[in-house]
């Protein structure tokens, strides 16, 4: 990430692989873990795209708790696979988009115990 988009983001993130369930527009699950986690969303690399602007629902496994929240997917990138040409990767950015606050503060609560110490 460069230094323009560090200035962008209104949440802290941490780089923790969270165990997180999606369900897609198509109602089906992927199951996969976050690359990073913030009170604002997630990262992840998934075997699939996801179009920009679809809505998801989201189960997020946090060490003490899970919670589940909708979100929104903001971007998508192709990744190139090093160890397997025939797969292909994505790496998706999920905004959350219907979270209530107990739950936005207990992400965030959980990303500065891992960030800030």
């Amino acid at each position: 990430m460069d230094h323009a988009n560090a200035e962008k983001r209104r949440f802290i993130r941490a780089n923790f692989p969270c165990k997180i369930t999606i369900n897609t527009p198509k109602k089906h699950l992927i199951t996969t873990h976050t690359e990073n986690i913030g009170a604002g969303g997630v990262r992840v690399l998934v075997e699939e795209e996801m179009a920009i602007s679809s809505l998801v629902e989201l189960e997020v496994s946090l060490p003490k708790q899970a919670i589940a929240c909708k979100g929104r997917v903001v971007w998508n990138i192709k990744k190139n696979s090093s160890y397997a040409e025939q797969i292909s990767l994505f790496d998706v950015g999920v905004e959350f988009f219907e979270i209530n606050q107990i739950d936005k503060d207990i992400v965030d609560a959980f990303v500065k115990s891992i960030v800030v110490k």
